[in-house]
């Protein structure tokens, strides 16, 4: 269906700006590079050569360990987090081919080398931009490629409970239902942001800081994310995922979490 897409080069739709940075700088400058360019990864090189990817996903589950608890990120190399070895590909491979990748592997980007330098990356974003603009897309529905969360919390959820559910369930964000009712979400994005704000503020007045165990998603909680009908098209989802840069689009049927369509609901429709 989407076989025009497809068969583009990576080169025609990869951004070539991307953060990239020493794998020896802090993980402070590089959650900063992050930042400077609204993603939510990084690439890490020495002298040049892809040495791993920083994810914000790496942040959450490593931070908190003992070794960790003592310091900041600013005391902390960059490298310690970083998930290694990296799949590439080289530019002149079809989005196709990514898109498979991406699908089997369960990940959202992909860093695009040229004689093994890093030339590009290709993320959820630039196939958020390829759907949205597809004809093709118009004609299907939501419902069809959505991904049903097995699980939902609620307000008074410990966050470290919320962080267990996304590393077990292999989730992005978890619908957070209130009384019956839809509130928001948590995810990556928020509990990460929450962590890095607690290590730093602990270093200044430790005594003053909620201890991690006691902090609860409503102190994380994400208002209303972008959401869709599940009978919607999926270039809306798409849209939405691009117009909010948020890592998923929610699917409500009746004010009800049905779904969610993340950057892997995108690379699996690519491959149809």
């Amino acid at each position: 269906m989407f076989e025009e897409v497809a068969l583009r080069t990576i080169a025609e739709t990869m951004t070539t700006e991307y953060p990239v940075l020493d794998k020896d700088y802090s993980l402070a400058a590089a959650l900063d590079e992050m930042e400077k360019y609204k993603t939510d990864r990084i690439i890490l090189t020495e002298k040049g050569e892809i040495r791993g990817i920083l994810t914000l996903r790496d942040v959450i589950f490593k931070l908190g360990t003992v070794r960790t608890k003592q310091t900041t990120p600013s005391a902390l190399h960059a490298s310690s987090f970083m998930s290694t070895p990296v799949f590439t590909l080289e530019k002149n491979e079809t989005l196709l081919r990514a898109a498979k990748e991406m699908t089997s592997r369960g990940i959202t980007s992909i860093p695009v080398v040229e004689d093994g330098k890093p030339v590009g990356l290709l993320s959820r974003w630039e196939l958020a931009r390829l759907i949205s603009e597809a004809k093709a897309s118009s004609d299907i529905s939501v419902r069809t490629v959505m991904k049903t969360p097995p699980v939902s919390v609620g307000l008074q959820t410990k966050i470290l409970h919320a962080r267990q559910l996304i590393h077990q369930h292999d989730l992005s964000v978890i619908p957070v239902v209130e009384d019956g009712r839809f509130v928001g979400v948590i995810g990556v994005d928020e509990i990460a942001l929450i962590f890095i704000k607690y290590y730093e503020l602990s270093r200044g007045e430790p005594k003053r800081i909620t201890p991690l165990k006691y902090l609860v998603v409503a102190d994380a909680i994400k208002l209303r994310p972008p959401s869709v009908d599940p009978d919607a098209p999926l270039s809306e989802a798409a849209s939405k995922m691009l117009e909010h840069r948020y890592r998923a689009v929610v699917v409500l049927d009746n004010e009800r979490p049905v779904g969610v369509i993340t950057g892997l609901e995108l690379a699996r429709v690519l491959t149809i």
